[in-house]
């Protein structure tokens, strides 16, 4: 007991980057999401596939990509129905975070191919992709 309480900011520390870890590389690798660059996107994107944006409605009303569905990140889980299984799936969001963990869920659900867009709508926006 003593240990803990003598190292439990460092405690703290290793489990909220072990967290992070998880969520962001570790989850998702496990699961079959794929990262996608604005570069790769470019390359496939005449392949049938669905735009999902899980980013709230503020961000969503400021700037979204012209192909993209709306589906914020706490209700992904509820309308899956509304992304098709058949296409390919690219998930992104502000900076890639949200994205995925939405990409995870989506591959957890049997979606086979999944993507995480890396960068987010930064990365998007300064690969010159149509926006609204």
């Amino acid at each position: 007991m003593q240990f803990m309480q003598q190292y439990a900011v460092y405690i703290f520390i290793a489990l909220l980057i072990s967290w992070f870890l998880w969520q962001r590389v570790i989850g998702p690798r496990l699961s079959g999401v794929k990262s996608l660059s604005a570069a790769d996107y470019m390359q496939m994107r005449k392949k049938p596939h669905t735009l999902v944006d899980v980013r709230q409605p503020g961000e969503w009303q400021a700037i979204h990509a012209t192909t993209a569905v709306h589906i914020p990140l706490g209700e992904v889980k509820q309308r899956m129905d509304e992304i098709p299984k058949d296409k390919t799936v690219v998930v992104i969001c502000a900076s890639g975070a949200r994205s995925s963990m939405a990409a995870t869920a989506l591959a957890n659900a049997g979606y086979s191919e999944v993507y995480n867009f890396s960068g987010g709508m930064g990365a998007w926006s300064s690969a010159g992709l149509p926006t609204k």
